[in-house]
């Protein structure tokens, strides 16, 4: 068999261009890597006009399953990449809610209903883009000040840890007066300035955040302590400085998933921000499965969408001569039970762990 290189494609082996074989297996793996984010981020827009399309409580539900995609996203960044558990996320959730609402409500109506203020607090009114961005920064903060005590632990003792955060935030919410409503009540007077079109764009960025961060150096070394955790330190890695960047960075964006929470629920109290939402968005993620951006995705589409369908039955749904309805409080068991069932047949979640596949590349696997 002959070998001649030729000017314009280097090596030909048998008549073959090993050239323009690695050119287009090259344009292929391109290609690949960017379909892990043109595809989550193309199936969550287009879930979202369906709803928008649809209208009613269905586009309500949407924009509900944007706020909790935004939250699952930050966890992800977070725990998919480090694999530490957190139960205290929700707490950066918790604070951009809470500095949305100050930002937003009219100071009239703040000084009516939250008389114990600070004044700076009373008198400020903020637009809804400095609004976001302040509940950014606010749980990126949060998250930084409490990362260099809590990324020394690991397994079970980070888990607690992070939950004793949730519980201090949450108790801090609701009995500082001069930072909201007296004992526990609600914040209301949100304006409604984030309509689904509005929150959608705002999702696929924090999709599009989380994609660039997963393929930068620190999360790569990040993803090499998380599988190896002893040698990791003896290969030159500072694990605790990449989980403190992991960790302000996703509480970054569940501070943002926070202000879109608020914006959406328009109603803000500190009771909202427990252990219902933690576990709701833990479980989520471990549906989708939490080592993957495309996990976080899937996740969160199949759990709204199935949420949505038993809202739905829960009011009684007319086939025909018939009404299929299930019965108050079928709706968490269903759910549960589901959860169940999934990690039964798919212990590492519905996505096994892994991003979202090329087409083509899949294809061409097959033949």
């Amino acid at each position: 068999m002959s070998e001649l290189k030729t000017p314009a494609t280097g090596l030909t082996v048998g008549g073959r261009d090993l050239g323009r074989r690695r050119g287009r297996s090259g344009s292929s793996a391109r290609l690949a890597t960017m379909w892990t984010l043109i595809g989550p981020a193309l199936l969550v827009y287009l879930g979202t006009v369906v709803a928008s399309q649809i209208g009613g409580p269905v586009a309500v539900q949407g924009a509900y399953a944007l706020v909790s995609l935004v939250a699952a996203v930050g966890l992800q960044i977070f725990t998919g990449t480090s694999g530490v558990l957190s139960f205290g996320h929700i707490a950066f959730t918790a604070v951009g809610a809470w500095a949305y609402g100050l930002l937003t409500i009219d100071p009239t109506l703040k000084k009516a209903l939250l008389p114990d203020l600070f004044s700076f607090l009373a008198d400020v009114h903020a637009p809804w883009p400095v609004a976001l961005a302040v509940a950014t920064t606010v749980g990126g903060f949060l998250a930084f000040a409490v990362a260099p005590f809590l990324m020394r632990l690991n397994g079970l003792q980070a888990g607690i840890a992070t939950f004793g955060l949730l519980m201090v935030v949450g108790q801090v919410l609701t009995y500082w007066s001069s930072i909201g409503p007296r004992s526990g009540q609600a914040m209301v007077g949100v304006p409604a300035d984030l309509p689904l079109e509005r929150l959608v764009l705002v999702a696929i960025g924090v999709i599009i955040v989380s994609w660039v961060y997963q393929h930068a150096r620190t999360a790569r070394l990040l993803r090499a302590t998380r599988e190896d955790l002893t040698a990791a330190p003896g290969s030159g890695i500072n694990v605790t400085i990449h989980r403190v960047i992991a960790f302000t960075i996703s509480g970054a964006v569940c501070g943002l998933g926070g202000g879109l929470w608020a914006a959406t629920n328009r109603v803000v109290q500190s009771s909202h921000f427990g252990v219902g939402m933690t576990f709701t968005i833990i479980a989520i993620l471990v549906l989708g499965g939490t080592r993957s951006l495309w996990g976080a995705v899937l996740g969160t589409l199949v759990w709204s969408a199935l949420d949505s369908l038993l809202v739905y039955l829960q009011g009684g749904v007319t086939l025909g001569d018939y009404v299929v309805s299930i019965p108050e409080g079928a709706r968490p068991i269903i759910l549960g039970a589901t959860l169940i069932v999934a990690l039964m047949v798919r212990p590492d979640g519905l996505t096994g762990g892994r991003e979202l596949t090329w087409p083509v590349q899949r294809w061409r696997r097959r033949g």
